[in-house]
């Protein structure tokens, strides 16, 4: 759990940028974000430091329709604001997504409720079954990582009755080819490795931003599955009975708009967001889903950017809102 110095030093840094309508920033300033995130640069140091400005000034003017009312979800600043993570991404993940298999349909349990049964949203925080959110790194591009080992622990914990938290760095250590750990990877292709070979604990196997020697013994496994279920409809209403009758899903979207890096809280809505497969770059768990009386349905969605992001480390996205980013394009569940 963050500190709380930690809290308030994010939230007066945020003011002094922010509610004061600040644009620039100043040496000082510059520094004491730098230190705040243990950033350092030689030659690129003025270069972060123009994105960062340009970022001050684009939560500066979001925040201003928020606070008029015409945005439901606040921007703020944080470890991403120096960095165009666009170009990131292009050198790092350029590479197609596997061939998706062809697996089972979903297998209802009783009493399983059809979408329009379904008068309440639910959150899966509130039943014990997911662990704290981690931190990938600002480097690594372990996201998909962190989803395997996220919906798997809390499929094992609903049916066990435990949470044990597993290790997102066994997978971008151990997992190959097609997925090639911090420069990218695919949920199902962990999911097929994890069948076959299990995964670590999160102690035992601790995670670092960086990709490492595979040190995996399988007869330490703290978990594996038996199959998963790829949803391929498109449906958000479908996907709504899966999260709520079955359990969280690990799912991708496209994040690689500014609304995202600086998200800081309330309903995401993004509407020069893709929804197509091509489109998704980041992969998230689907924890849950409600209803707000002013802004609409949403989504609740656990990322890996650690707590000092979003809501304590989740987000919101807008729900039935013609598949927002693609969030109902690639969702994918284990069977344990």
């Amino acid at each position: 759990m963050i500190s709380l110095w930690l809290l308030v030093l994010q939230v007066l840094f945020t003011l002094l940028f922010v509610e004061l309508g600040l644009t620039s920033v100043t040496d000082v300033e510059w520094a004491r974000y730098k230190a705040r995130y243990n950033k350092r640069y030689g030659l690129e140091d003025q270069y972060h430091r123009r994105i960062l400005e340009k970022r001050v000034q684009a939560v500066a003017n979001h925040n201003r329709l928020y606070s008029q009312g015409r945005s439901g979800f606040r921007m703020g600043l944080n470890q991403f604001s120096d960095t165009n993570l666009r170009l990131l991404y292009s050198r790092r993940s350029a590479f197609s997504a596997p061939a998706e298999p062809s697996t089972k349909g979903v297998t209802k349990p009783a009493n399983y409720k059809s979408y329009d049964q379904i008068t309440r949203g639910i959150d899966w925080r509130q039943y014990g079954y997911i662990s704290a959110v981690g931190d990938q790194g600002t480097e690594c591009l372990s996201c998909w990582a962190f989803s395997t080992s996220g919906v798997l622990e809390a499929h094992l914990a609903k049916k066990y009755g435990k949470l044990v938290p597993l290790s997102p760095k066994h997978l971008v250590d151990c997992v190959p080819y097609p997925n090639q750990g911090c420069n990218a990877g695919w949920v199902s292709v962990a999911f097929n490795y994890t069948r076959d070979y299990g995964i670590a604990s999160k102690e035992s196997y601790p995670y670092k931003p960086e990709n490492g020697e595979c040190r995996w013994d399988p007869r330490k496994s703290a978990g594996t599955l038996r199959e998963y279920v790829t949803l391929t409809s498109n449906d958000e209403r479908e996907l709504a009975e899966v999260v709520y009758n079955i359990g969280p899903v690990a799912v991708s979207i496209d994040h690689l708009h500014e609304e995202f890096d600086q998200y800081f809280g309330g309903i995401l809505r993004i509407p020069s967001c893709g929804n197509t497969k091509f489109d998704l770059k980041h992969s998230v768990l689907l924890v849950g889903f409600g209803t707000h009386p002013k802004w609409g349905d949403y989504w609740i969605i656990k990322n890996s950017y650690g707590t000092e992001w979003g809501e304590s480390g989740y987000f919101k996205l807008a729900r039935n809102a013609n598949n927002m980013c693609g969030v109902a394009t690639l969702p994918q569940y284990p069977i344990v």
